[in-house]
């Protein structure tokens, strides 16, 4: 059968009490049934599924028998791998998990080599819902102001239809809760959600604080640094630096006037030695600083270049490993009839596990899942590497800045030293020292315009940068229209697949709510929590949960029929006979969900609860495990 993806299955479960197992079973594709009395645990056991797939239970809400239990283990299918996830049993809400990739029959093998633990919530380490959101290939998902990221919790809240949650509502109930967390699960599991569109509008905040920041930065600029009312331009600073060198060329050369003047008269004083000593440390100072921040510069390039080199080869070798699984999956369906080389029929080919043509063992499977652990080891080391090339570019833009402004300084003092060396002190003293004093005062002034030098190329940079911020800030605005346009699109194509085949549920119930036989519309919102038909919200208890149920298998088998939705073709379902639904209305719906389930396109699997199973329902195929019943409970806790 074909598999859309996103796709994730329960393949089976095991839940232990002081190292013994006390429920374990196998489940399958398609349509899985849990059958027993009322009151068997099987309530129980749709809480484990909810649970280790990622589920959050509140502290009151576990049942007396679960807390009894310590560990539940499940083998799960991930777009058609196999991995194992574990969660210890206790009454505390986000509890972490441990994953092993691989099948559940080598995990319990493995007391701790492979298995890698990942806290519910994301900190240091990844949580367990960006690793579990990476095997299925699902973005992670931002959303509001904040940096809340949608987990596996919400989104389970779409595919677990439990009997504590209200049956007017769309979701399962969740003590905090709010309307765009809503609207943003149902938007990515309907398909309508882009990341290009996600990250476009993350871009947008960036830009917007890089553009605030940028202006502000150049407002203090002007006003700490442009008070003698000239403005702060390249051109003005050119003019100052070419007046100021006329200046000092002009002192110098009647200073070196003056020198001539005192050699000739025989006089053999000379200025102290002290100026020249100051002087000199100066510039062996500035030297070293220009070395260093070289030195540093150099590194720091170096370093860039290493990350980007490094972030450019994990992205090539994550495409590669998404390229790997499809390669591998597309040779299991590959099939020899004739040798390729004689031509000659080839006979029994089909060995479980080895090669058609040449009879070689292999193992896909284990080939696929190291791929994803991987891929999952690769996109973490991507995402710290991205976030140290940052860090890095905007050092060595301050390093630049630094090693300008050193460079400028470094240069005059020298100039300086130079004058210093030959500057003889004698009886002209006076006259000499007036010279070195206004000299002394125009080279400060060329040291200040240094500085402002290095103020003027960031106010430069500044100026260029808000013009590039500004354009981007149009290309991105033209991206977020773009994919809002897809995303809207995307919105109307799955409301309309979900209503039709809604609408199949309720045409096709028995003849107990006139609404529902003469439905003609289906309007449910996400954030608001709601569902309408023809636009009622309001029937019966058993009705509300008939409709509930219809809507949640309707999203599914749409999901299953229609590549286009992010619905991972998943349900489990413990209400089909909840709120006083009927027995034979019950029974009519089972029928219902199987018949879809035959008909789906894609693999999905749909697990339901039930006391009134629909006789030619119950059948090894479709059934899993005992019938339960109070003396042969699902949970074999005494043994």
């Amino acid at each position: 059968m074909t598999m859309f993806k996103p796709n994730l299955s329960i393949s089976e479960l095991a839940i232990f009490r002081g190292g013994n197992s006390v429920f374990r079973e196998r489940f399958h594709s398609g349509l899985n049934i849990i059958r027993g009395q009322n009151s068997s645990g099987k309530s129980t056991i749709m809480d484990f599924l909810f649970y280790v797939l990622g589920g959050d239970i509140p502290e009151n809400q576990w049942r007396e028998t679960a807390v009894l239990c310590d560990l539940a283990l499940a083998e799960v299918r991930v777009n058609g791998i196999d991995i194992t996830l574990a969660r210890e049993i206790a009454p505390k809400s986000q509890r972490p998990m441990r994953i092993f990739e691989g099948p559940l029959s080598e995990a319990v093998n493995s007391v701790a080599e492979g298995w890698r633990v990942y806290p519910y919530a994301r900190s240091s380490v990844d949580s367990f819902s960006q690793v579990l959101f990476r095997y299925l290939n699902l973005p992670e998902v931002q959303y509001g102001d904040s940096n809340t990221k949608i987990t596996m919790n919400q989104v389970l809240r779409l595919l677990y239809s439990d009997q504590l949650s209200s049956v007017d509502k769309i979701f399962k109930d969740q003590r905090f809760d709010d309307a765009i967390t809503r609207q943003t699960v149902g938007d990515l599991l309907s398909g309508a959600y882009s990341n290009r569109y996600y990250l476009a509008r993350l871009r947008k905040r960036e830009l917007e604080d890089l553009v605030r920041d940028n202006e502000s930065r150049i407002k203090t600029l002007i006003r700490t640094h442009g008070r003698d009312g000239h403005p702060l331009t390249i051109e003005w600073l050119t003019g100052e630096r070419r007046t100021l060198e006329v200046t000092i060329e002009k002192l110098n050369t009647q200073i070196s006037h003056l020198e001539e003047n005192i050699f000739r008269t025989e006089t053999s004083d000379r200025l102290t030695l002290n100026d020249q000593e100051e002087t000199y440390r100066q510039v062996v100072s500035l030297q070293e600083g220009i070395g260093n921040a070289r030195k540093k510069l150099d590194q720091l390039e170096i370093q860039k270049a290493d990350s980007a080199e490094f972030i450019s080869s994990l992205e090539k070798r994550i495409e590669e490993l998404h390229q790997s699984q499809e390669v591998l999956s597309a040779f299991d369906l590959l099939k020899f009839e004739c040798c390729p080389s004689c031509l000659a029929p080839i006979k029994d080919h089909a060995i479980d596990g080895a090669c058609s043509l040449c009879k070689s063992a292999y193992d896909h499977d284990r080939v696929k899942r190291r791929a994803l652990g991987l891929i999952n080891e690769y996109s973490r080391q991507k995402d710290r590497s991205s976030d140290l090339l940052k860090k890095r570019e905007a050092e060595i833009e301050q390093t630049r800045l630094e090693l300008g402004e050193l460079t400028g300084l470094w240069k005059q003092a020298s100039e300086r030293y130079m004058v210093a060396l030959r500057t003889p002190t004698t009886e002209m003293r006076a006259e000499l020292r007036k010279l070195n004093r206004e000299a002394g005062y125009a080279y400060r002034r060329l040291e200040e315009l240094v500085l402002k030098e290095a103020i003027v190329g960031e106010l430069s940079e500044l100026t260029l940068l808000r013009q590039k911020l500004s354009d981007e800030q149009i290309s991105n605005s033209l991206i977020i229209s773009s994919e809002e346009q897809k995303t809207q699109r995307q919105r109307v194509h799955a409301k309309n697949r979900i209503e039709e085949q809604v609408l199949f549920f309720l045409k096709n119930d028995l003849e107990r709510q006139s609404t529902f036989v003469s439905a003609d519309t289906i309007s449910f919102e996400f954030d608001a929590d709601r569902l309408a038909v023809n636009g009622e919200s309001f029937f019966s208890a058993s009705s509300m949960v008939y409709l509930r149920n219809s809507f949640l298998a309707g999203f599914l088998f749409a999901a299953a029929n229609d590549p286009s939705f992010s619905h991972p073709r998943l349900l489990i379902m413990d209400t089909v006979e909840d709120k006083g639904l009927e027995p034979e209305r019950s029974r009519n719906f089972q029928k219902l969900l199987y018949a879809k389930s035959k008909a789906a396109v894609s693999e999905h699997q749909v697990i339901i609860a039930t006391s009134m199973i629909a006789p030619e329902l119950d059948v090894p195929e479709l059934t899993v495990g005992d019938f339960y019943t109070h003396e042969n409970r699902t949970l074999k806790l005494l043994r």
